[in-house]
């Protein structure tokens, strides 16, 4: 995985790249569809032009800002808005994540940077799965982007 973070004025900006053994169809089933998000991200599904977050007492209404199959998602996150976007690389897909995050991101489950973390260990599930391997235990993930985030954004 390359990751990239960076912070401007009032906002960070998160860019995770990586390559899979899964051909475009299997890479966007597996990230854009209802079927995909119950494999790694349950709360979430399309509901036509909107994404839907729905968590015990919580949900939100996300608007969909690109769904150009097997090229590229996008949507708004809260504040923030994240993408994936999708090419082919010969028997490969190569996945390009990028999230836009204000600076002074916050709301009852998360900052700026527990977001960011977030995305870093679902990217990694999305690999391991993309990958045929099994979902792994979130709460090492969780703690090692969590430090690995506190060293990049002290540079």
């Amino acid at each position: 995985m390359k990751i990239a973070v960076k912070k401007e004025a009032e906002k960070y900006l998160l860019n995770i790249c990586y390559t899979v053994p899964a051909n475009l169809v299997e890479a966007w089933d597996l990230l854009a569809t209802d079927s995909g998000f119950a494999r790694w991200f349950p709360q979430l599904r399309v509901e036509g032009d909107k994404l839907i977050f729905e968590m015990e007492d919580f949900r939100e209404t996300m608007d969909l800002l690109a769904y150009q199959p097997q090229e590229r998602i996008a949507y708004t996150w809260d504040t923030a808005t994240v993408s994936f976007s999708l090419s082919q690389q010969e028997q490969r897909t190569q996945i390009l994540f990028e999230e836009e995050i204000p600076v002074d991101f916050g709301n009852d489950y998360a900052d700026a940077q527990k977001d960011m973390t977030g995305w870093l260990v679902q990217n990694e599930c999305i690999q391991l799965l993309l990958q045929g391997q099994e979902l792994p235990d979130h709460l090492p993930l969780q703690e090692k982007w969590a430090t690995f985030l506190e060293e990049e954004l002290k540079r």
